[in-house]
């Protein structure tokens, strides 16, 4: 099997493994920039550019994530920004969700899952340009979602004696609104096939009342846990998957399919994550922002196509 797999890894076409290692590095640079997985530019530039299934795609986005998250993680807990109590509580259940989300999007046709993915790209695309227009600045404009209106005072006031430099402790959650935030952020990820740095940041802020930081760094330690069991899941039923050719005949691909993909993509993610964080400092945020809006409406609108 192993020697099986290397065979295909190394049989790939060379512009496929050109292409690929650019979407890393695209992916990678949105993530370093961002703070969030790259899945969002890894699923519709495989669609887009190499012409593949999105449940494909998807599966290969959810091998990489790992290796974007990690980093990410350790970083941030060294930093003493982690809620760890939200975490013991959040991530089971997250994981728990992924596995049932992933299940989910596999008996989703390919179509129907291309027009939510899209639908949620746009709803990503409509948040970034909010902020654009708003002209926020500072880490707030990171976020790709627009929910700091519903945050209370206490936690405004949280964030400015964060802000200054005074040592507070992690915020107290309960455990309901951890299980909750675990449900969501693991089935959105695992239907969409993404790490959930996109839903699980703003719930935590949202749900929970956590600050930015430690949002941010919990959704990274969280994406830990849920991208190897949702890559696992995935991986292990993705034979199950049908593919229909342009006769209607349905083709099923082997297991291993996605990790042909994920190979190339891993590598150059990871080298364009690191660089995207030094970006953050040196380039000015509308024009970030404006380049990750013009990457999620080219994938959006590939998505949405008839």
């Amino acid at each position: 099997m192993l020697p099986s797999l290397a065979m295909q890894i190394w049989s790939m076409e060379l512009w496929e493994v050109g292409t690929l290692l650019a979407i890393g590095v695209a992916a990678g640079l949105t993530g370093g920039l961002l703070g969030i997985g790259g899945a969002v530019v890894t699923i519709p530039a495989i669609s887009l550019l190499i012409g593949r299934d999105i449940h494909l795609a998807q599966a290969a986005a959810m091998n990489v994530t790992f290796f974007v998250a990690l980093p990410s993680a350790i970083r941030h807990y060294r930093e003493g920004a982690l809620n760890t109590s939200l975490l013991k509580v959040a991530a089971p259940m997250a994981v728990l969700a992924i596995i049932g989300g992933v299940f989910v999007s596999n008996v989703t046709p390919n179509e129907l899952m291309k027009r939510i993915f899209g639908i949620f790209l746009i709803y990503v695309i409509f948040q970034n340009v909010r902020k654009l227009m708003g002209g926020r600045s500072g880490l707030r404009s990171f976020l790709p979602f627009d929910l700091w209106f519903f945050k209370k005072s206490t936690g405004s006031s949280r964030e400015m004696e964060a802000s200054s430099g005074t040592s507070i402790p992690p915020t107290s959650v309960k455990k309901t609104r951890g299980l909750m935030l675990g449900g969501l952020a693991g089935g959105g990820a695992g239907i969409l096939g993404i790490g959930g740095g996109l839903i699980t940041v703003p719930l935590a802020e949202l749900l929970c009342k956590l600050r930015l930081q430690e949002a941010i760094a919990t959704s990274a330690a969280i994406m830990c846990f849920t991208s190897i069991i949702g890559a696992i899941t995935k991986d292990l039923t993705f034979s199950s998957i049908p593919f229909y050719d342009q006769s209607g005949t349905a083709q099923y691909l082997p297991w291993y399919e996605p990790i042909r993909y994920a190979i190339w993509l891993i590598p150059t993610c990871i080298f364009g994550s690191w660089f995207g964080a030094k970006l953050t400092h040196l380039l000015p945020l509308k024009t970030i922002r404006v380049i990750f809006i013009c990457i999620l409406a080219a994938g959006a609108a590939k998505m949405l196509m008839p």
